[in-house]
């Protein structure tokens, strides 16, 4: 950061790792507003280990945002967002349309729960995976597309609905490039919106340095590697 650059004023508390966390961090990397980054493991996992009421705020596991002139702190990656995106201005002034954003945010999550197997309660099985791949995953698409196309994201000004699109599926497509061919062909229109809004320099930049941090890393641990485990063996019957 410049000597000239302003001082952040949240910190972001996440694994080292994009997944969730890049909900929020996309947001001001667009916007190009600085956030402070808290991943280190041992750091992250003794504040989701600490006694809630001693907690900053009660919260089962991260994100976390931190305001730190106030030391208010906020949990939950939607509320997040909401709370940081009025400030970023990626908020609609309409209701109507803010609360469409805040549903397209939700189906965000609902995929994330779905991709991660509902937060690490189990690996992914064969059988499961094929019903997510061939169905679960082209009727989550379809209803994104169809967002796109009846005009709740895509617009201008962009939200943070359309950042959202961003991080749930440019991220997918980065880290599980196999799953992009899934994308282009049952949402053609998202794979379109993730490349405009994910072109934004200061974005694309942010995009660039969590490639060069991380590399594909996605969600971690065991469930990425039964979703690995999965896309190898969808190759193998493939070819």
């Amino acid at each position: 950061m410049s000597p000239s650059a302003p001082e952040p004023k949240y910190q972001l508390s996440y694994w080292p790792l994009p997944f969730r966390g890049c909900f929020i961090s996309y947001l001001f990397a667009y916007r190009d507003v600085p956030l402070l980054e808290q991943t280190d493991f041992a750091e992250i996992d003794a504040l989701r280990r600490t006694r809630v009421k001693d907690q900053s705020v009660p919260f089962m596991g991260p994100p976390v945002l931190r305001e730190l002139a106030t030391d208010r702190a906020l949990s939950q990656m939607p509320a997040i967002v909401l709370y940081v995106s009025r400030e970023l201005e990626l908020v609609p002034d309409a209701s109507f349309e803010a609360a469409m954003c805040m549903k397209v945010l939700m189906d965000c999550n609902d995929v994330l729960m779905e991709i991660c197997r509902y937060n690490g309660s189990s690996v992914w099985r064969r059988n499961e995976w094929v019903e997510f791949r061939r169905k679960r995953l082209p009727h989550w698409l379809s209803i994104f597309e169809e967002s796109l196309t009846r005009g709740f994201i895509g617009n201008e000004p962009v939200t943070f609905a359309d950042i959202a699109i961003v991080a749930l599926f440019g991220n997918m497509m980065r880290c599980l490039p196999e799953l992009e061919p899934d994308v282009i062909t049952a949402a053609p229109g998202i794979h379109q919106l993730c490349s405009r809004i994910g072109a934004k320099p200061t974005l694309a930049a942010f995009i660039n340095s969590e490639a060069e941090r991380y590399g594909k890393l996605y969600c971690g641990g065991q469930i990425e590697a039964s979703i690995r485990a999965m896309l190898e063996q969808d190759s193998r019957e493939t070819q």
